[in-house]
């Protein structure tokens, strides 16, 4: 454990659909005392565009955060010790629909234009995450990111 400390996020599954309620637990170690404003989790979505030629030079890709909830867990405080937090989030069950997309293609045409995207690396995807913090001021925060996946 390098730093002040360390901070965990335990889930028992990383996959959920809309409406789900994530519920886990935050961990948080101390090394060392850390004054710090708060600790708090988040449920981030981060839509990456990827668009461009024919070679991978000609490529451009570009990311959007495009969901960002935070939920305190603890205040501005001292902290020393190990602490655990419970959480739960609920996922809006809207929360799919609320994505900026690409323009679809139907038929024939929309299909093809699929095959091109994915053979040539181009497309949209949205990639999900929690991010649990500490927040330190005029420090460096502790922090732990989990990937999942809402569909």
């Amino acid at each position: 454990m390098f730093g002040k400390g360390r901070i965990d996020i335990i889930i028992p599954k990383t996959n959920f659909a809309p409406g789900d309620t994530i519920s886990g637990n935050v961990v948080l170690a101390m090394k060392k005392p850390a004054k710090a404003r708060e600790v708090n989790i988040s449920l981030i979505g981060e839509q990456t565009t990827t668009r461009g030629g024919a070679t991978s030079t000609d490529r451009s890709q570009s990311t959007v955060r495009i969901y960002d909830f935070k939920h305190r867990l603890d205040g501005e405080k001292e902290y020393d010790k190990e602490a655990e937090y419970h959480f739960e989030i609920k996922i809006p069950a809207d929360l799919l629909n609320r994505q900026p997309q690409m323009p679809q293609m139907e038929g024939v045409l929309g299909q093809g234009f699929k095959i091109v995207q994915s053979l040539a690396g181009l497309g949209v995807w949205t990639n999900w995450y929690l991010l649990a913090r500490l927040d330190v001021p005029s420090g460096m925060d502790i922090n732990k990111k989990v990937q999942i996946t809402i569909g």
